[in-house]
């Protein structure tokens, strides 16, 4: 995701004059804007407090500004900044946060940020945007800097598996059917898309239809389009790569509740320890993965999806 959203941020400093980026101690996102405008980069170094408020005092100055940096760092250290300075005076600061979820790895819990989402999804006037591969992350970021407020988007670390064409029309508004839905439902953003897909293949070769419907933002959440296709299955599993209380799994279930009865399958990121592990092997050991979707989605088909 990185080069393409460099290269989304190099064409909008050309575009817009106003322009910042900012990073702290880090400046892979930046690299195009950093040769072109040195002048509109600025590295904190590893202060993100201090970096959220430069980007305060320069968005009160009439910058758009852009901050990117590694997410959990970001969501962590300067929650408060974000909060204050930036989100209850609905500055026009875009915030880039890298290795959201379980992005970096094997280098444990201090680098995950399972609850980046829903964090910024708890600020006022924020856009939470969550895209699945390059293709929709060159989008978010277009999306975001659009946006007459704080936004934040959830970027991946490493490389994300390719889904959608470079026309792929996305709407922020609505989420996109990838399969249909016949005996259940998918409900998925991000690393969660690619699960849902290579879960509905598995069933397919079962004769279990899982339909995929893929969502890229957290916020504002499509709960009334959720609610329909909710409305023609009796089992909807959600996949994600969040925390499940405060992420696409809390919110779906908010949206449904009293309105729709099934089984619903959460296959989200929970508060155990996590072992040492790849993004792969961690998604596993949380059940976000293929297999355990499949062998989810299968039993509670087999009832028919009585509760």
């Amino acid at each position: 995701m990185r080069p393409a959203v460099a290269r989304v941020l190099t064409e909008a400093a050309h575009e817009r004059p106003g322009l910042v980026v900012l990073g702290a101690d880090g400046h892979g996102l930046a690299m195009g804007v950093r040769s072109a405008f040195p002048e509109r980069y600025i590295d904190v170094g590893i202060a993100e407090p201090n970096l959220v408020g430069v980007a305060s005092g320069l968005a009160r100055a009439g910058h758009a500004v852009v901050v990117g940096t590694m997410a959990p760092f970001l969501v962590r250290r300067a929650q408060e900044q974000i909060r204050n300075d930036v989100c209850n005076p609905n500055l026009d600061v875009t915030f880039l946060g890298v290795g959201g979820g379980l992005g970096y790895g094997t280098l444990g819990p201090t680098h995950h940020a399972p609850e980046d989402l829903g964090s910024f999804a708890a600020m006022p006037n924020t856009l939470v945007l969550c895209p699945a591969d390059a293709t929709e992350a060159a989008w978010a970021v277009r999306e975001a800097l659009d946006w007459p407020g704080p936004a934040y988007v959830r970027l991946g670390a490493r490389e994300d598996a390719v889904l959608y064409p470079d026309t792929e029309p996305f709407d922020l508004g609505r989420g996109r059917p990838l399969r249909p839905a016949r005996d259940a439902l998918a409900l998925a953003m991000g690393a969660g898309v690619a699960v849902a897909l290579r879960a509905a293949d598995l069933l397919a070769a079962d004769g279990v239809g899982l339909g995929v419907l893929a969502l890229s933002a957290l916020k504002p959440f499509p709960a009334d389009e959720i609610r329909a296709a909710a409305a023609s299955t009796g089992v909807v599993a959600v996949v994600e790569e969040h925390l499940d209380a405060t992420g696409l799994a809390a919110r779906t279930a908010l949206a449904l509740a009293g309105t729709w009865r099934g089984r619903f399958l959460v296959h989200a990121l929970d508060d155990r320890y996590p072992p040492v592990g790849d993004r792969a092997e961690l998604l596993a050991f949380y059940g976000v993965d293929a297999r355990s979707v499949g062998s989810a989605v299968r039993a509670a088909a087999a009832c028919g999806g009585t509760p």
